[in-house]
């Protein structure tokens, strides 16, 4: 097969690579080998891998290049170099959830997520940094994930190592979990395109849960057409969304979330995400403020559920080994066991409830939008302490309410050239709704240009 430019490829959409291998022009074994060879010479800058599965990828990357020259039918990632979040229990393979506790685990048992990428024929080459835990705070003997765009800033959490990879060109696309924004907030820190699908929209079998009342599972990709191509493959349910980019807009009702526009934001935040609710009415959206009830008490709700349920998973090592967590995480798993049982019932009442708040208002609206994110990237990990911006206070109410919520990035801020991201929020189940409206507006924001100024060309 022919060749092209290294830097050229790793850059390329999903279905671009594809083309590239039923027309017999690229290999899978030279795209993977390009990936691997990026990963190599940008992962000491942005500590966005734990475990590297560069043997069995390229073993698979020339499985994959036969049948490509035998001319025989593929799937869309057939052969396409993905990574995951190393929160997914992988047979043989080391699975640390970014912790100490884990550090030496091999469970001998694949979850349901990875055995659907092999499936599908894609080429899984690498685990991802996380949080520890997936819990909002870094373990020391991993250190942090660094952001692309700024090797001095965080890449986000608690999908870090996903976020940073995807952005950097390493891989064409990564699976996070998001249990109060752990995808989208990564994303935007980083100018991908993140989705936190409908609840149990895909299998969490295998998981390393944090809680499973909030967990979700989505691709994290650098356009919307990716994303839409890898929930495809790895969704319970299965749907082709071809049929949903229409490149129109015209006539859908959006609802903006005022409060969560207005409230405690960076002032080029503030600035990117309002020209970009003008656009999509520019584009033909009907645009209108909505307020939903309770939203801004949304926290009042999650972190019962979020404590009680974490500490619960977490029972057979804490408190024995406390010492072995970060110091935040192990805060964190001290006060879930002080959670009341009625607290932690009446916190799992009121997330019904909510929901069906968040449900009404969608009786008169397609599509809800706000910023992702109250600011660009901060250079450490924001905490649950963190005084300045409230970083779930955008994210966090879909989880508690389980509507599927994608972010695409909405431009940089002038003063730092750092990205901003806008978030999408549809009905249940309806991805195909919010993939349309993101991808128009990604499509006229610019599309998709090689972002992360400090890689390229490195």
């Amino acid at each position: 097969m022919a060749g092209t430019g290294e830097e050229e490829l790793v850059f390329k959409s999903i279905t671009e690579i594809g083309g590239l291998y039923r027309s017999k022009k690229v290999s899978p074994v030279e795209v993977t080998n390009a990936t691997l060879k990026r990963l190599d010479e940008l992962n000491p800058k942005l500590n966005a891998f734990i475990t590297v599965i560069a043997e069995k990828a390229l073993q698979k990357a020339h499985e994959a290049e036969d049948v490509f020259m035998k001319g025989e039918t593929a799937g869309k990632l057939y052969g396409i170099p993905i990574s995951i979040k190393d929160i997914f229990r992988t047979k043989g393979i080391k699975t640390t959830a970014g912790s100490r506790i884990l550090k030496d685990y091999i469970p001998d048992e694949d979850s349901a997520l990875y055995n659907t990428l092999n499936d599908a024929g894609a080429i899984v080459f690498g685990k991802n940094h996380m949080l520890e835990f997936a819990y909002g705070f870094v373990h020391p003997d991993y250190g942090q994930c660094n952001n692309p765009w700024d090797f001095n800033r965080t890449a986000g959490g608690s999908s870090t190592g996903s976020a940073s990879a995807v952005a950097a060109g390493i891989g064409f696309a990564s699976i996070g979990t998001d249990t109060g924004g752990s995808i989208r907030l990564p994303s935007s820190f980083c100018g991908i395109v993140g989705l936190k699908p409908t609840y149990e929209t895909v299998s969490r079998n295998g998981l390393l849960h944090l809680s499973h009342s909030l967990d979700h599972i989505g691709p994290l990709t650098r356009t919307v057409k990716d994303n839409a191509i890898v929930l495809e493959s790895i969704a319970s349910k299965k749907v082709n969304y071809d049929a949903v980019f229409s490149g129109s807009i015209k006539g859908l009702k959006i609802g903006v979330i005022r409060s969560l526009t207005d409230s405690r934001a960076h002032p080029e935040v503030s600035t990117l995400v309002n020209a970009a609710f003008q656009l999509l009415g520019e584009l033909g959206a009907e645009m209108m403020d909505v307020e939903i009830p309770g939203i801004d008490a949304v926290m009042e709700i999650a972190f019962p559920i979020l404590l009680s349920e974490a500490s619960f998973y977490h029972k057979g090592w804490y408190p024995e080994r406390a010492s072995d967590y970060a110091a935040g995480t192990a805060g964190n798993l001290k006060e879930g066991f002080n959670v009341p049982a009625v607290s932690y019932l009446e916190a799992l009442a009121q997330k019904r409830a909510f929901a069906e708040k968040v449900n009404a208002v969608f009786d008169n609206f397609d599509i809800l939008v706000c910023p992702t994110s109250p600011s660009p990237a901060t250079e450490r990990d924001p905490t649950f302490e963190d005084t300045t911006y409230d970083y779930t206070q955008r994210t966090l109410p879909f989880n508690v309410s389980g509507h599927p919520a994608i972010t695409v990035p909405a431009g940089v801020t002038p003063s730092q050239n750092l990205p901003v991201g806008i978030q999408f929020i549809g009905r249940y189940f309806d991805e195909a709704t919010i993939y349309r409206a993101a991808d128009v507006f990604q499509t006229v924001n610019g599309g998709y240009k090689i972002p992360c100024p400090l890689v390229v060309g490195k």
